[in-house]
């Protein structure tokens, strides 16, 4: 088993591709140490990525990409703006919640970074500074990997057989608790508002009227779920298609370039996750072959549930600093949760700790995309925008602590709605 784990790391080291490594890496543990047919090991690779569960996560991006191509999320921000002119931080305040609803839309970090980013990056420069614009636009754009409906939930649901939706029900909490810590923080760096903006209620009620189909998207995707009128496979479906209706027919504002890069843009994305997925799927196999699950059990059952986290937490920021999410979720979730399920750990609330551990990666360095992709924006140096997240950095570490340790604040809610009982 543990040649497996170093053929892994020997080809990220020599740079191959993370799927190459966890193949081979696989391969050798089931077909050279345990003698597993090769065909088994490709039922396995088919296995994984034949659910369909897995069928929301290229409809999520679809709708991803095609509100990356319209002028969907200047009309979230547009919606939220006028109602906080006269409040301190008025505008970064507005970009949080901007970048909440669009997380409830498509469940991708990357695109609400480029989106929002694009809006919001000028009207927070002017307020407060490009250092601060730099880092609240880099970091907030996690939080729409956060808000369900979310990929990576979907994903940690997918490996650990857990409740998409009940999932969903617990992550609408967190986000909401994440997003209060970082209006905090911004309300109390941020300069007063300038004396000659007033408060317009009739331009407020307008700007919302004009956004009611945007606003709208995230309600009906998420109250069909909760409701049960479609599963989050259909939610993704109906995601995707309000997401081209709506630019499309109603703004008349999305032309063939647009549709064909979108489409270009979620095909290599799902196949880069997909063929992530197969090949985790054999790694994870293998390790549980090898009896690795039940190995670790005896040896962090005596730290309890308090420092197992502690553990967990800082295993999973710097994994989060290397590895995209996908790839952790899909290794790590396996292992880890029978042994949570040991010290009776709800899944539910390991699903939230891995996804907000992995949500902090995506814009922590040295390798958060979310980085690169304000880098690729803005034209900015990279180490210019890694020294304006510490702040940040600090507001979600502080919201992950709160998360970890206080699970009640959100597990009620998929109990109340939905009967979970836990594991």
């Amino acid at each position: 088993m543990i040649w497996g784990v170093v053929i892994l790391f020997t080809c990220l080291v020599l740079g191959f591709p993370i799927y190459l490594g966890l193949l081979a890496g696989g391969l050798y543990i089931l077909v050279i140490a345990y003698h597993i047919p090769v065909d088994m090991v490709v039922i396995g690779l088919y296995d994984g990525v034949a659910k369909f569960t897995l069928l929301a996560v290229p409809y999520f991006l679809l709708a991803g990409a095609l509100m990356e191509n319209s002028s969907i999320s200047r009309r979230l921000v547009d919606c939220t703006v006028p109602w906080l002119v006269r409040v301190r931080g008025g505008f970064p305040i507005a970009g949080i919640i901007a970048n909440e609803i669009f997380g409830a839309i498509s469940g991708s970090s990357a695109a609400a970074t480029a989106t929002i980013g694009r809006v919001m990056f000028p009207e927070i420069t002017k307020t407060n500074g490009e250092r601060f614009a730099l880092g609240l636009l880099t970091s907030a754009g996690a939080l729409a990997i956060i808000m369900p409906p979310s990929i990576n939930m979907i994903l940690f649901a997918t490996a650990t057989n857990v409740s998409i939706g009940a999932l969903f029900l617990a992550g609408v909490v967190p986000a909401a608790i994440l997003g209060g810590c970082l209006a905090v923080y911004i309300f109390l760096v941020s300069p007063r508002p300038d004396v000659s903006q007033r408060f317009d209620l009739k331009v407020a009620v307008h700007k919302t009227i004009q956004g009611l189909s945007a606003l709208s998207f995230p309600i009906v995707i998420l109250g069909g779920i909760y409701t049960g009128i479609f599963t989050p496979t259909e939610a993704g479906a109906f995601s995707a298609v309000y997401a081209f209706l709506l630019p499309a027919v109603l703004y008349r504002e999305l032309g063939w370039k647009q549709i064909v890069s979108s489409i270009k843009d979620t095909t290599r994305l799902s196949a880069q996750i997909f063929i992530l997925i197969a090949s985790s799927t054999v790694f994870s196999q293998a390790l549980t072959v090898a009896r690795v699950p039940d190995m670790l059990v005896p040896l962090v059952g005596d730290l309890g549930q308090f420092w197992f986290l502690v553990i967990l937490n800082l295993v999973l920021l710097i994994v989060g600093c290397f590895f995209d999410p996908t790839s952790a979720v899909l290794v790590l979730a396996p292992v880890v949760a029978p042994i949570a399920n040991a010290l009776g750990i709800d899944l539910l609330h390991l699903g939230i700790v891995f996804t907000i551990n992995l949500a902090i990666g995506m814009f922590t360095p040295p390798f958060g995309l979310n980085l690169f992709v304000m880098q690729s924006i803005f034209k900015k140096r990279l180490e210019e925008i890694a020294r304006a997240i510490p702040p940040f950095f600090g507001v979600f570490l502080v919201a992950l602590v709160i998360i970890t340790y206080f699970p009640q604040l959100y597990l009620w809610l998929p109990r109340i709605w939905l009967g979970h009982t836990g594991q």
